[in-house]
């Protein structure tokens, strides 16, 4: 079970041992003992995404080869444009799982409180929703075409909610 807090973005920093079919390939290093304690106390922290040690290695490589490709592009260039593209499709990947699940549970719960008769528990529980979705970012891009499909979402389930409880649905 994650220790995360929710703060940062889980996409930023999921990197996978494999995309899709791929191989994923181990390697050995010695690291110096100061880095594998700050890695094992960043992977235990729960401020970031990570689970284990691993996790920050992962993460730590995949930034320290974007950061060289930015220096010498013409080494690795094509490898790294590769790898870019399995990290996008892996965070809309990781979107899509967040928002199904999301609307599952949310479903559960307006259902639940509506089948105890508190009525006003399960407006209160849309209406946050909706609140929380209306102060997500309208920048980037991406962003903004999430917080479109949640709110369009919420309103093809609990718009008769959203609605009478003061929320425009815009």
């Amino acid at each position: 079970m994650s220790r995360y807090n929710g703060k940062y973005d889980p996409a930023d920093f999921i990197v996978p041992p494999e995309v899709g079919k791929g191989k994923a390939m181990r390697i050995q290093a010695y690291v110096q003992s100061a880095h594998y304690r700050a890695m094992s106390i960043v992977a235990r922290s729960g401020v970031f995404p990570f689970e284990e040690v691993n996790d920050v290695l992962r993460w730590s490589i995949r930034l320290g080869l974007e950061r060289l490709d930015h220096l010498e592009p013409r080494y690795i260039g094509s490898v790294m444009r590769q790898a870019a593209m399995m990290i996008r499709h892996n965070r809309e990947e990781v979107y899509r799982q967040a928002h199904v699940t999301w609307l599952a549970g949310v479903k559960t719960t307006v259902d639940q409180l509506i089948g105890e008769g508190e009525i006003d528990a399960a407006k209160a529980e849309v209406r946050y929703h909706y609140d929380q979705i209306m102060s997500m970012p309208d920048e980037p891009e991406y962003e903004l075409r999430w917080k479109q499909k949640y709110h369009d979402t919420l309103m093809k389930h609990f718009s008769a909610m959203i609605l009478e409880v003061g929320g425009n649905g815009q």
